[in-house]
């Protein structure tokens, strides 16, 4: 007993630091969650796994309310499915340039070496291997483009013809012209380039351009080694996209001007139906799954409707939907205990969780059990009225049991 009272005023002090527990656990596509899923989430996650594994391409919508923990369940399901590419996507932050953001999270994510690996046998698969001979024993750049050209032609558009070359001169000056590689590979990144740049790699556009970034998108996603999951959170967001006005947008403008003359409409609407129209052009994409998470039903079927006024047909199935359900009240305490060890062990310090594992000190299970009714099983509420507490903890020179005692009268 006294091993636990000395611990506990030693846990106090580490606390007393100022750095909030639960200040950390913010889950969001940028930022790595290592915290599994809530033991009442295991058999969705599995289900998603299956799906995942048994498809190859599909759109699964998972429904859940704000709060509820649709973006940690991404990193879940990332840190299951490590065989995959797993993507997280928000509309907030793609809709502008939607291919070229698509293409750059889909960078960050595989990283250089594996890019690498992919230009690399794409070339060989163009004929890059097939040397010809003389001073320098070097591939014939020229041959393996007009390989590739052929090759891959019956796989784009009439329209995509210019950026298709454009591609396959950056990924074969990347692979066979030893002087251009850098200057080749930054294009590949993503990174903007000026049109002298251009011109030296014989290239008309950078990877803004929306149609070189989607066949750029299409090639790695269809010669990767690991599938590839787009994670498209809180998707209901389109229906509500607000009026764009890119005057650099080359797949036409998002602000339709003929509105102005009579048509019925609205610009966010014809917003709204550009954006769906390139989450569309996706379908064209082998071996490519999508998972869309959105607040509610409702939400599901207005999407859906407006994809069926869209000249582009649906062509991958819309799944039947999953549900993303509030904590259960064992959740909170398992949830608790996982986030307390792991902010412990963040600063090297996990002696107390070590000799007391199923110790909920500073708090008690009381405690827990009235914040999870009064969240009413919310996750996200849940984690606000723990930084609350905590941050009294951290702040406040009041005595601990004192302090506590009126969040137990609460309960």
């Amino acid at each position: 007993m006294l091993l636990f009272e000395n611990q506990k005023g030693i846990f106090l002090n580490f606390l007393k630091t100022g750095i909030n527990p639960f200040e950390k656990f913010v889950s969001t596509g940028e930022i790595k969650e290592d915290l599994g899923l809530a033991k009442s989430r295991i058999n969705l996650s599995e289900s998603i796994v299956r799906i995942v594994e048994n498809n190859k391409n599909f759109i699964l919508p998972i429904i859940g309310k704000v709060g509820i923990g649709k973006t940690h369940l991404y990193w879940a399901l990332k840190n299951r499915l490590y065989y995959f590419n797993t993507i997280h996507l928000s509309l907030e932050k793609v809709y502008r340039k939607f291919f070229y953001n698509t293409y750059s999270e889909f960078i960050e994510t595989i990283g250089l070496e594996p890019l690498r690996n992919i230009i690399n046998q794409l070339c060989n698969d163009w004929g890059a291997l097939e040397r010809k001979f003389g001073f320098f024993h070097v591939a014939n750049i020229e041959k393996v483009k007009n390989n590739a050209f052929e090759k891959l032609l019956n796989k784009f558009r009439e329209g995509e013809k210019v950026s298709l070359i454009d591609v396959i001169t950056g990924i074969t000056t990347h692979q066979l012209d030893p002087y251009k590689k850098i200057e080749a590979e930054r294009w590949l990144l993503g990174e903007l380039m000026n049109r002298k740049e251009l011109s030296r790699l014989n290239l008309i556009y950078d990877l803004r351009k929306s149609k070189n970034a989607f066949i750029m998108l299409k090639l790695l996603i269809e010669n990767s080694k690991l599938g590839t999951i787009l994670y498209i959170d809180d998707f209901e967001k389109i229906i509500s996209i607000p009026k764009l006005i890119e005057e650099d947008d080359d797949e036409g403008e998002v602000f339709d001007r003929s509105w102005l003359y009579g048509k019925k409409q609205l610009p966010n609407e014809f917003a709204t139906k550009k954006v769906l129209e390139k989450i569309l052009k996706l379908q064209r994409i082998e071996d490519l799954r999508i998972i869309i998470t959105l607040r509610a039903d409702e939400s599901l079927e207005e999407v859906k409707r407006k994809i069926k006024r869209l000249e582009e047909p649906l062509k991958l199935e819309f799944l039947n939907p999953l549900y993303l359900e509030n904590f259960l009240e064992d959740d909170i305490f398992e949830f608790y205990l996982n986030n307390m060890e792991n902010y412990l062990q963040n600063f090297n310090y996990s002696a107390f969780y070590e000799d007391f594992p199923n110790s909920y000190f500073p708090l008690n299970e009381k405690i827990l059990s009235s914040i999870f009714h009064n969240a009413k099983g919310n996750p996200r509420e849940i984690t606000k009225q723990l930084i609350k507490i905590f941050n009294e903890i951290v702040f406040s020179d009041e005595n601990l049991e004192i302090l506590l005692k009126k969040y137990e009268k609460s309960s």
